[in-house]
């Protein structure tokens, strides 16, 4: 298991909404869940999804992926 290390930060209060709502979607689930699990699960998963690639940490959710051409 990893060393944990503190590791304090503002988020704008729009941000720490979704947060919540997450966590109280992860409760009704049957999960106990605190804020700080759900923070460090959505920055495991966006790291781990963008491998901090720049144009995918920075494009929008909405923007879809450019097709594969000539990939089968």
């Amino acid at each position: 298991m990893d060393v944990s290390k503190q590791f304090s930060f503002r988020l704008p209060e729009t941000l720490v909404e979704r947060v919540e709502h997450c966590a109280q979607q992860m409760r009704q689930s049957g999960l106990d869940v605190t804020r700080t699990d759900v923070v460090r699960l959505l920055l495991n998963h966006a790291l781990d999804t963008t491998n901090c690639n720049m144009n995918r940490l920075l494009r929008s959710p909405r923007q879809k992926r450019a097709p594969n051409r000539g990939r089968l």
